[in-house]
């Protein structure tokens, strides 16, 4: 069992070493001499766990986004009202928190790869699938319990809230000041002002 331990934490200290290296130079430097050097081995270590660069990149890009997901469905739970389930969602996956910017940058680089690399753009269709779903669901719950009007538009709001959430990441990212939380939150309102139904229309 210590064995298994010792190699999976091996294993997370590469990937953090490629979070590294392609938050602070992007996805073309992570080589795996560069990666080796940022984590203080030998590229043989890294080649152990790690058929090539595209396995590393991809691996240390699924690490990111099941961290994402998995703290937007936690920040989902601790939450009470559509309205703020769905900002605890959303603000969950943005680069708010300490670390979280680097993760951010990593999704942006692998993102872009992905335009020119079939494989990486697969990875990228499956987790946007993931994360649409994870909205929608809370969407679903919404629209049953009345909290959202009868006759909303899941998949138009699925699309509004996805697409504004990407907008945060680059825009937080690049001009962090222009959308302190109240802003954010108050865009979260306005998207969803339309489909609340008229008991709820005024509620913040």
């Amino acid at each position: 069992m210590a064995r298994v331990t010792d190699l999976e934490a091996t294993k997370t200290r590469l990937v953090q070493a490629a979070w590294t290296v392609i938050a602070t130079e992007g996805i073309e430097a992570a080589t795996l001499r560069r990666v080796a050097t940022q984590a203080g081995c030998t590229t043989g270590l890294i080649t152990h766990y790690f058929e090539d660069k595209n396995e590393l990149v991809t691996v240390a890009y699924r690490r990111v986004l099941d961290m994402m997901i998995k703290d937007a469905a936690e920040a989902i739970a601790s939450a009470s009202g559509i309205a703020e389930q769905l900002r605890a969602a959303i603000e969950a996956i943005e680069p708010v928190r300490a670390g979280t910017r680097e993760f951010t940058i990593v999704l942006m680089n692998f993102w872009a790869a992905a335009a020119v690399n079939p494989e990486f753009a697969r990875h990228c269709r499956d987790d946007y699938r993931r994360w649409r779903r994870l909205i929608e669901r809370v969407i679903r719950v919404g629209v049953a319990q009345g909290e959202l009007r009868a006759d909303t538009d899941v998949r138009a709001l699925v699309d509004l809230l996805t697409l504004v959430s990407d907008g945060l990441s680059v825009g937080m990212t690049l001009t962090p000041a222009a959308y302190p939380a109240r802003r954010r939150h108050a865009l979260i309102g306005h998207i969803l002002a339309p489909f609340l139904p008229p008991s709820r229309a005024s509620a913040p």
